[in-house]
């Protein structure tokens, strides 16, 4: 009780002291010390057993550790699933479906324009947009007679890049010329789509052949049959028997290949063919190509059909389809 009273008349006066005479600080601050002492005593007795367990095991515990597993990415995922198909073994017709329609192996688009020092003409856009103003001269017998401005958004011809800077043409007037750097156009991201769009294409392709390809076969066993026997080996490139596939390819039969690109020749003999175009009996020719392009070199085989001493066709080993 007495110790309730202490307490009582201190926090009374410690109250007074410091809501409204500042000045009786110096004289009562060591009594209202000693009663707040006694206040968080009284307080610490107060203080239940049970929330006193649960504090020291909560300061006592370690955190606890999060021990979710760490899902896998999707990229992860992709190249996990990639290579498990890969490790799948593959039957004796897919082996010979990959055999002749292998999947390209593009050159990268740095590798082909040199780090943008050498672009092949083949890979120009017809047209670049332009990110900043240039001046137009027209130039007629080597005098400057004219000049425009061409702004932003404005689209031009490319000429050629050296080092840079990219010389460009009017649309609208042949005759006046220009240069900007080329980072001030969309020359690079029109080539890059250029490449792209030729990356997909030709992989879809393969694709596509393969699936055709395995078709045909599927229905037809005969195919399959003499081409596996076929691919054995290949002729003596001069043999006489080659000279009118020879002629059929210099005059440009085939738009998908050229004689040069002509690198191997086999005579089959005689032939049954049962495609959709070509039915009967023909002396055949299996010529294997290389075709180089400005994206690599790609490999490709044809069939040429001869018949009374005459080209008359020619095919895709597998599907039968005709090659023009």
């Amino acid at each position: 009780m007495k110790k309730f009273l202490f307490i009582l008349v201190v926090a009374s006066v410690g109250a007074a002291w410091y809501f409204y005479d500042p000045h009786l600080k110096p004289y009562i601050g060591s009594y209202v010390e000693q009663a707040q002492k006694v206040m968080d005593g009284a307080k610490g007795d107060n203080f239940s057993q049970e929330e006193a367990e649960s504090s020291k095991k909560t300061s006592e515990d370690p955190v606890p550790q999060d021990k979710t597993p760490i899902k896998k990415s999707e990229p992860q995922k992709m190249a996990k699933v990639e290579k498990k198909e890969q490790s799948l073994p593959m039957s004796d017709m897919d082996v010979l479906l990959a055999k002749r329609y292998p999947m390209p192996d593009i050159k990268p688009l740095l590798e082909i324009v040199d780090n943008w020092n050498r672009v092949p003409s083949k890979a120009y856009p017809k047209q670049v947009v332009i990110n900043e103003r240039i001046a137009f001269q027209l130039i007629v017998e080597g005098k400057a007679i004219g000049a425009s401005v061409a702004v932003p958004g404005t689209a031009v011809a490319p000429l050629r890049l050296d080092r840079g800077t990219l010389f460009v043409m009017s649309l609208a007037n042949q005759s006046m010329k220009s240069q900007i750097p080329v980072d001030q156009t969309d020359f690079k991201q029109q080539v890059q789509k250029r490449y792209d769009a030729f990356v997909v294409k030709t992989r879809n392709q393969v694709t596509s052949n393969r699936a055709k390809a395995k078709k045909k076969l599927a229905s037809n066993p005969e195919v399959y049959k003499n081409f596996g026997k076929a691919a054995a080996g290949w002729d003596d490139p001069n043999d006489s028997r080659f000279e009118l596939v020879k002629a059929s390819l210099a005059k440009g039969d085939v738009k998908a290949v050229q004689l040069s690109e002509a690198k191997q020749f086999r005579w089959n003999g005689s032939e049954r063919i049962n495609g959709d175009l070509f039915r009967g009996t023909y002396d055949t020719v299996s010529v294997k190509f290389e075709v180089k392009t400005i994206f690599g070199v790609f490999p490709n085989e044809f069939k040429c059909l001869l018949q009374a001493g005459r080209v008359v066709g020619w095919i895709d080993p597998l599907t039968l389809e005709e090659k023009i």
